[in-house]
């Protein structure tokens, strides 16, 4: 038979990989929400500003390029000659709000990199211009930075302007904003066209985008709103860890007297609080902790009176038997008196095997298992380990020696030698017992874990109770056995107890 696929999701692996409690699940799905919700509000806000942003920079730059149109208009009237003398005349007067140069050719700008938003913005500036200078201007516009801009016709940097000239510069901001630049040629009179000097004229305008248009492309989001997001998602998440942490303790002292209930059947009454459902199940398990608490008391003492009871009468019917005078009759009466006696002492034995009452401590495996090796290996190798356990193991130490006991007596009765392996995970410890006797058939192989139940062919002493008691010690430790035929001939038994933190 193919083994069957076995296929991992994301929860299970992330439980494998980060086993995780309540309170971090909960913190970590809140978290989560918090992105999730945070994303989404951020989106809707860059959405909305954005077009606020783009709005109202493209009035700014309509009403930029409305006054450099009408500047532009007043220079294109004056003669060539005359225009540096108004240009120096409105420079001290302070009369214009741009930076303001005749030069005699289109100066070069290391424009900013290309983008929609850019040519968008480019193209609301020329509308505006060639609506109020008409189609035929010839115009160019730019976007740069103020450190990469040049002037004049030697194209020098700002910086570079000697200090007397300070004043007419692009002023430096906070924030280094963009800056429009626009040149425009400007047309001669037909009185220059007649004469024989250089035509070409171009005027240089440039001015910082207004405040608060620090650059042409919106932020999704800036170093201070992201600082504020993740300030308030710590303020919710750390409220929130502490009222789960407080929520959640109930739960906690729920699962560890559930935990004393499964090892030492003596859990306390828990304090019932918290909500609702939590107060009801704590009133539900304080319940059957005090009914089991009951039960088992009535059990022991049940259980001594049954003891007492049927010893005494047992003990009064030996001593008849030996009055009898009937050899024969003696003998029946003696052998159905010792199978009686010896079904009660099994009957008895069986419950103080699977008693539950005994305290869990940590035990070494390895000196269990070398010690009842020793018992059977005294005259004769009968038993053989493999691997051992890597650390103690968490357990009621009678029971799981007894539990080994019944094991490997049971191999070397019925299979003579015993093999026996150990496999150590942090999860879980496996270990392995193998006869090489006849087996178990298959129909049987849950049978023979009822008590007293016999293979026919058995012929060997015993109560048939030792099974039902190895099973009854591993479920109590929350445990697996799995008995299984070898390949090879003989029974293998396959002991899985999972490892308490």
């Amino acid at each position: 038979m193919k083994p069957k696929p076995r296929y991992f999701f994301p929860g299970k692996l992330l439980g494998r990989l980060w086993p995780l409690g309540l309170a971090s699940r909960f913190i970590l799905m809140l978290s989560l929400v918090i992105l999730t919700s945070q994303a989404l509000t951020s989106a809707v806000w860059y959405n909305y500003s954005y077009l606020q942003e783009k709005e109202g920079l493209e009035t700014a730059l309509e009403s930029i390029a409305s006054n450099a149109a009408f500047t532009v208009s007043y220079y294109r009237k004056l003669p060539k000659s005359s225009r540096h003398l108004i240009l120096e005349q409105n420079r001290s007067m302070g009369g214009t709000r741009f930076f303001i140069s005749l030069n005699s050719k289109r100066i070069d700008i290391d424009g900013l990199p290309e983008s929609s938003r850019k040519q968008e913005l480019e193209t609301v500036v020329n509308d505006v211009l060639q609506r109020s200078l008409g189609a035929q201007a010839i115009i160019d516009i730019n976007f740069g930075l103020r450190n990469d801009l040049r002037v004049y016709d030697a194209e020098v940097p700002l910086d570079d302007i000697p200090h007397a000239f300070a004043r007419y510069t692009i002023e430096k901001v906070k924030g280094d904003p963009p800056v429009l630049v626009m040149q425009f040629r400007l047309p001669a009179t037909v009185k220059e066209a007649s004469q024989s000097a250089p035509l070409e004229q171009w005027l240089y305008l440039a001015t910082n985008l207004p405040s608060p248009y620090i650059s042409l492309e919106s932020r999704f989001l800036d170093s201070r709103q992201i600082n504020f997001i993740l300030l308030t998602s710590v303020l919710v998440l750390l409220c929130t860890w502490l009222i789960v942490r407080r929520e959640i303790k109930p739960i906690k002292n729920l699962a560890r007297a559930a935990k004393l209930m499964g090892s030492k059947m003596d859990a306390p009454i828990i304090k019932e609080e918290g909500s609702g459902e939590l107060i009801a199940a704590v009133h539900a398990f304080n319940t059957m902790n005090r009914r089991i608490r009951a039960y088992i008391r009535d059990r022991d003492l049940l259980f001594g009176a049954i003891s007492h009871d049927l010893k005494t009468p047992i003990a009064c019917l030996k001593l008849r038997t030996e009055m009898l005078d009937d050899d024969e009759t003696k003998m029946r009466f003696e052998r159905s008196l010792n199978e009686l006696e010896f079904m009660v002492k099994g009957a008895l034995n069986y419950i103080k095997d699977t008693d539950i009452r005994e305290q869990v401590e940590w035990v070494d495996i390895n000196a269990v298992l070398a010690e009842i090796s020793a018992f059977y290996g005294a005259d004769s190798h009968y038993v053989d380990v493999a691997g051992g356990a890597t650390r103690p193991f968490l357990c009621k130490p009678v029971a799981i020696k007894r539990m080994l006991h019944n094991l490997i007596e049971n191999g070397v009765k019925y299979g003579k030698h015993v093999d026996i392996s150990i496999l150590d995970t942090p999860r879980k410890l496996i270990i392995k017992i193998r006869d090489h006797g006849p087996g178990i058939p298959d129909e049987l192989r849950e049978r023979v874990f009822e008590p007293y139940f016999r293979i026919k062919q058995e012929k060997e002493d015993g109560t048939g109770l030792g099974l039902s008691i190895v099973r009854n010690i591993v479920r109590g430790h929350a445990g697996k056995l799995v008995l299984q035929n070898h390949e090879e001939g003989g029974l293998l038994v396959t002991l899985s107890l999972p490892r308490e933190e």
